[in-house]
């Protein structure tokens, strides 16, 4: 059994070693422009291709029964040899990127690769996204959106370090002055507990951009997160200035009046909201709690 096991082995990985031979003169020459030095550090597993599945799947198998080191011998073997041939098959889809000659294919196939990497992540399929951006990258290395829609991927599967450093390289492409990139660095620092740092990047975002109320209701939660209210309902009024009738921005109004003890300003804002919003689910639950103020 054991020499059957190894001969069917040694024949599998011969013969992706032959698959991967057979791709080296087309990949001689390939001279793929990659992402800058602040883009990822490490690259996570895509869904294996069905294709090598089906070439190591039966070896894996009947190899579960055989002794421990043979076995751990073979999966190691195929691999290091899958790896190879993923990184081939990549390389050689992304040759094809390169051929693009006229400025009208690289615009319309990039167009098209960001469009299918919005519809991957409007349906959570972040690796997907990562992998189309990459593509899209790959024919422009400038390219402003495509960094954006990369730092949404990262914030989205956790890598918070990698969306962070996606965005500072953002910031060198647009000079500083994209109000989005800070705004989005703030919302990163936000969600790591680094509430001083969201602070000072939604302030950055404001100073480029002054006229945007989500950036001055997100300050604002950051603000009633560090316990300063004051600030808190400042900024949210100067948000709802901006935006009168914005229930989500009521509600906050409301809430931090509430909890400052504030029972004639929390009562202006919940008319307010019942006039734009009567309808809104909470607003029982907002009664009860400012009837429950002294």
């Amino acid at each position: 059994m054991d020499i059957i096991l190894i001969i069917l082995i040694v024949l599998s990985l011969a013969f992706i070693a032959w698959l991967i031979f057979k791709k080296l003169p087309k990949l001689k020459n390939i001279n793929i422009d990659s992402l800058p030095e602040t883009k990822m550090r490490k690259q996570k597993e895509i869904i294996l291709k069905n294709r090598l599945l089906r070439i190591s799947q039966d070896i894996l198998l009947k190899a579960k029964d055989a002794s421990g080191p043979l076995q751990n011998k073979a999966k190691d073997s195929l691999r290091q040899y899958y790896q190879k041939l993923k990184q081939a098959e990549k390389d050689l889809r992304r040759r094809g990127h390169e051929k693009l000659t006229s400025a009208v294919d690289k615009s319309q196939t990039i167009e098209q690769l960001i469009t299918e990497a919005k519809q991957a992540i409007n349906s959570g399929d972040y690796q997907t996204a990562e992998e189309t951006l990459l593509d899209a990258l790959n024919i422009d290395q400038y390219h402003i959106e495509a960094y954006k829609l990369l730092a949404e991927v990262y914030r989205g599967k956790k890598e918070y370090i990698q969306a962070k450093e996606t965005l500072e390289y953002l910031l060198k492409l647009t000079h500083n002055q994209d109000a989005g990139v800070y705004s989005s660095l703030a919302d990163v620092a936000k969600e790591r507990g680094n509430l001083k740092q969201a602070e000072e990047d939604y302030l950055k975002s404001i100073s480029l951009s002054d006229d945007n109320y989500l950036y001055f209701l997100s300050l604002a939660e950051v603000y009633l997160d560090l316990e300063e209210k004051e600030k808190a309902l400042n900024i949210a009024k100067r948000a709802q200035l901006l935006s009168p009738n914005n229930p989500k921005i009521l509600d906050f109004l409301i809430n931090i009046s509430i909890i400052m003890q504030d029972k004639e300003l929390a009562n202006q804002y919940l008319d307010r909201l019942r006039e734009v919003n009567p309808d809104n689910k909470k607003i029982r639950e907002f009664v009860e709690n400012i009837d429950n103020l002294a």
